[in-house]
């Protein structure tokens, strides 16, 4: 009896065994076409979403190095104010002199081999040297693609110094400013007009702590500049001579010109060659005279920004500027 009965089980089972793999088999089913293509569609989606996040979240990363650049920068303006007891000059007359400030801060960046080379006797060498990196935003280009049609190295930054009045050049690089010559011209901003001559005598304006009476907090030393974003690669009015060069305004700008982001112009020789700016998104980044990094947006007002660039003008600048 229980021989039958297992028998009986096992035939059993045996058959609903078969049954259940022959119903799983005969109900399986492939992808339809539209199926796949909503598939597709939803990927295609997901990815539109998520690109712009990935890119934002890339040129946040940029920005903050172009913010720690400029904070290397300012940590050497300081270590030079420390031993020469006045900022980095800003370089000599004529304006293609080579002598720029950044030449000046090599040494306390790392950079003392390519100071070296920067004698009366070689004073072009630098020009045609790669700058360091910290004198390049991401944002924009790197030392491997930064060479004007000259040969001449580029960078991304300048520094700052005031107009006499909104919307004006007035005191910037020419020879005669005023008609009192270059070496008694006021220049206001906390890098000034001058260097060491030929014969290694200092001349022209020496910038000191001690002259930021507007606060050092309240000071702009170097900002970003603006470009043209089709000539990166290729130099631009006022970024062609290099960032050694001396007083021009490839490594000076005026705060008398309201900053801007990178866009096209065809003004060759007026005064977009004269601004402040960058390939960020709604501001630039620039360095105080206390050291620290500030993001600014191009809808500050414009005499609040000409009077971050002056050290010494008198004018109240609003915390929320």
């Amino acid at each position: 009896m229980l021989r039958s009965f297992l028998s009986f089980v096992f035939r059993r089972g045996s058959v609903l065994m078969v049954k259940h793999r022959f119903s799983v088999r005969s109900n399986q089913k492939g992808f339809t076409l539209v199926e796949l293509l909503v598939v597709i569609a939803i990927i295609g989606i997901l990815v539109g979403l998520l690109l712009p996040a990935v890119q934002a979240a890339r040129e946040a990363a940029r920005r903050m190095q172009c913010s720690n650049n400029l904070k290397q920068q300012g940590l050497a303006i300081q270590t030079h104010h420390d031993g020469f007891k006045y900022f980095p000059p800003g370089g000599l007359a004529p304006w293609g002199s080579v002598g720029s400030w950044a030449t000046h801060i090599l040494p306390y960046i790392e950079q003392s081999t390519l100071a070296a080379q920067n004698t009366t006797n070689n004073v072009d060498v630098l020009r045609y040297r790669g700058g360091p990196t910290v004198f390049f935003c991401p944002s924009r280009r790197g030392p491997e693609s930064n060479i004007s049609q000259g040969g001449r190295y580029l960078m991304d930054y300048a520094a700052a110094t005031p107009a006499d009045r909104p919307n004006s050049w007035d005191q910037f690089w020419y020879g005669d400013t005023w008609g009192l010559g270059w070496e008694k011209a006021p220049y206001n901003g906390v890098i000034a007009r001058g260097g060491v001559d030929a014969s290694g005598n200092y001349i022209g304006a020496k910038s000191k702590m001690a002259n930021i009476t507007d606060g050092t907090s309240n000071t702009m030393v170097v900002g970003e500049k603006q470009l043209n974003p089709v000539r990166y690669k290729t130099g631009d009015w006022h970024d062609d001579a290099g960032w050694a060069d001396g007083w021009d305004p490839d490594v000076i700008r005026y705060t008398g010109f309201a900053p801007n982001s990178d866009r096209l112009y065809d003004n060759q020789g007026g005064w977009e060659g004269y601004r402040f700016g960058s390939a960020h998104t709604s501001g630039m980044n620039i360095l105080l005279a206390d050291g620290s990094v500030r993001f600014l947006g191009f809808t500050v007002d414009l005499n609040v920004f000409n009077r971050l660039g002056h050290r010494e003008d008198g004018g109240t600048i609003p915390d929320d500027y």
